[in-house]
């Protein structure tokens, strides 16, 4: 397992926060409409953190050119 930068640790964190918020009003009574955004938001904060840096290039539609020979 890679060693996570304190910029990833800190958005898992956040994310953390964020699903515990949600399952708490879930369990809690609340609404659907306040509690979902808290629970959504923060899974997709946990997804975001290992999504791959800006400086990869991962085009899967990226023209490649030809080799001359």
């Amino acid at each position: 397992m890679k060693k996570l930068r304190t910029s990833q640790i800190v958005i898992i964190a956040i994310g953390i926060i964020g699903g515990l918020i949600g399952i708490f009003g879930r369990f809690d009574g609340w609404e659907y409409m306040e509690y979902f955004p808290f629970f959504y938001s923060g899974m997709t904060m946990i997804w975001i953190a290992f999504l791959p840096n800006k400086g990869c290039s991962c085009n899967l539609f990226k023209r490649k050119t030809a080799q001359k020979s």
